[in-house]
């Protein structure tokens, strides 16, 4: 007697592992390709936030720690950041961070938005001599932080009603000067204010430090070419109303 066997070919090929395999990599092969897209758009939303960050978050040990929750992939990722601090807490720019915004090595800022606060002391009968003092503490802070900042295209400063109009000036003038003295007509920063006066008038002035130390700046029309803003030099004399003071005079424009 003889005995014929009808086999099913798809259970044959169900208990080949390989095949097995080969089928279930198909079928999981949206997944991945899910997975990726949630990937890559999570860092560009990451890159397209402007995130903000307040008080003593300008020291890099405290940074570092509530920062943690982001992978070093995602830190990386983000390309705008605001700090609010008082100008006691903003002194950390240039003493602890060694050139790199909030001194992690991660962060690679397109624009870094600080906004200063003045102390309690600046509501009191004594407002104008310690705005005064605060102002001249600012811009030392800036000058020294910028001298040797990295990973950051722009630092963008807004008043946003921290200064008079006059002690805003003050601030902005010393800056561009200080600079100026160290690094000559060409320092490797390019300045961009708002309105028609020094640094920006009002209480919601800004003014903006283009750094070129490394950087990469693409015009979409012309191509690659210099950062916007003005060279220091440029901006000394056009403070200075024309005319390039003495550098060893010891007096800003």
């Amino acid at each position: 007697m003889n005995f014929v066997f009808d086999l099913d070919t798809r259970a044959v090929e169900s208990a080949n592992p390989h095949n097995h395999n080969a089928h279930a990599s198909r079928q999981l092969a949206v997944l991945r390709t899910c997975k990726q897209i949630h990937a890559e758009a999570h860092l560009l939303a990451l890159s397209l936030t402007p995130f903000h960050v307040s008080g003593d978050c300008s020291y890099p040990d405290l940074f570092d720690l509530r920062s943690r929750p982001l992978s070093p992939t995602k830190l990386a990722a983000i390309r705008h950041l605001t700090l609010t601090a008082r100008i006691s807490h903003l002194r950390a720019l240039n003493e602890a961070w060694a050139g790199l915004p909030f001194g992690h090595p991660c962060l690679s800022l397109d624009t870094l938005t600080i906004v200063p606060r003045r102390p309690d002391c600046s509501m009191t009968a004594y407002a104008e001599v310690a705005d005064l003092s605060q102002c001249h503490t600012l811009a030392y802070i800036f000058a020294e932080t910028l001298k040797g900042l990295r990973n950051v295209k722009c630092v963008e400063v807004r008043n946003e009603g921290c200064f008079n109009a006059a002690v805003w000036r003050i601030v902005y003038r010393s800056l561009v000067y200080r600079l100026w003295k160290w690094g000559g007509d060409v320092c490797g920063a390019r300045f961009e204010a708002s309105g028609a006066g020094a640094g920006g008038e009002g209480k919601d002035g800004w003014f903006k430090v283009y750094l070129q130390q490394g950087q990469v700046w693409y015009d979409p029309v012309q191509g690659d070419g210099d950062a916007p803003g003005r060279e220091v030099g440029q901006e000394v004399m056009r403070l200075a109303g024309g005319v390039m003071p003495d550098p060893d005079a010891g007096a800003g424009p």
